[in-house]
């Protein structure tokens, strides 16, 4: 049995983080759960003991609590809205994204303490409607965990810095395609690759990673959505662990897209499968990456699938599985 924990919105029908569990062999997800009450935990983040970081909002301000054992331990709300992506690493460091204020926090979690010790405003803009400002959709830290990746969509821009005196100091950008929206960003598990998903052409850039210099290298190019009929607005990427494929959501031509990954990390589109409802914002792998769970924004509602691990194709298996407004999915770090 597997738990995942779901990140949503509040504007409907969820109340805050739920659960829901998987069971590998029945091979059906089941018992879904509300495990906190909060206020637009809209992206959710787990270590390895368990401590949920949740974005959240607090009096029409954004922010961050920290869940753990049925109690919120730790939250601290300044931010104008709530942010739409956090990350947090080994050294106590959370970064939060926000889309409306181009902003990047830098806290600390000190014991029960949520410290702000830096923040970083972009002030870009690019050629489409969606961009006439910054707009950060991404701060993670690399797979080293000596950086910090942000995705600024509104500007079209990848940017590294570097945790210095507790400060976020620039070291290096990479310019992606004029309008396509740099949303998310992941890394290859055994190549110096990473996969940069563009939200508003619906494309995956495929990048020479540098791990000494922090730069960036496009080697390839390529859409997701084909048909130019179709809506382009991607969501989600991700890896399988044994590096042999990239999965990627698109939303309003709602499908789960896979690519095969040759030798030199470059992709080959070899399935387009529908999601089986509206919205797909986020996915996740199962411990095994032998079972995919898309979550739906709009209907409410989880799709499981089944991958063929030699192929990377992927099998509808159960879908209608009732989740409320659920925007992210993560795994939790234990199993039962």
């Amino acid at each position: 049995m597997q738990k995942f924990y779901l990140g949503t919105y509040t504007k409907r029908k969820s109340k805050g983080i739920y659960s829901i569990e998987l069971d590998t062999k029945r091979k059906i997800l089941q018992n879904l759960k509300l495990e906190y009450e909060i206020n637009s935990p809209t992206y959710i983040n787990i270590d390895n003991y368990n401590n949920i970081y949740s974005t959240s909002n607090l009096d029409d301000y954004g922010g961050i609590s920290i869940c753990k054992e049925n109690k919120i331990i730790s939250s601290k709300h300044f931010e104008i809205a709530t942010p739409c992506y956090i990350s947090s690493n080994y050294q106590g460091y959370i970064l939060t994204s926000n889309y409306h204020s181009s902003t990047v926090c830098l806290y600390k979690q000190n014991n029960d303490e949520i410290i702000l010790l830096d923040k970083i405003e972009h002030f870009g803009k690019s050629i489409k409607r969606e961009q006439e400002k910054s707009h950060i959709h991404f701060s993670d830290f690399t797979p080293d965990k000596k950086f910090v990746i942000v995705c600024d969509l509104g500007d079209d821009k990848l940017l590294t810095y570097k945790i210095e005196s507790e400060k976020l100091i620039k070291v290096a950008e990479y310019n992606c395609k004029k309008g396509a929206g740099a949303r998310h960003i992941t890394f290859h598990p055994q190549k110096n690759i990473a996969y940069l998903i563009c939200e508003l052409e619906a494309t995956i850039e495929v990048l020479k990673y540098d791990d000494n210099y922090e730069t960036f290298e496009k080697i390839q190019e390529i859409k997701i959505i084909e048909d130019d009929t179709q809506k382009k607005w991607a969501s989600a990427i991700h890896v399988s662990k044994d590096g042999k494929n990239i999965y990627v959501s698109n939303r309003g031509y709602d499908v789960i897209v896979c690519f095969k990954i040759n030798e030199k990390g470059l992709l080959t589109k070899i399935q387009t499968a529908e999601t089986f409802g509206s919205v797909p914002r986020d996915f996740y792998f199962d411990i095994s990456n032998k079972f995919i769970i898309v979550a739906h924004q709009e209907t409410d509602n989880l799709t499981l699938f089944e991958r063929n691990l030699e192929t990377g194709l992927i099998t509808v298996i159960q879908k209608d599985i009732f989740a409320p407004e659920v925007i992210c999915i993560k795994r939790a770090s234990d199993n039962f």
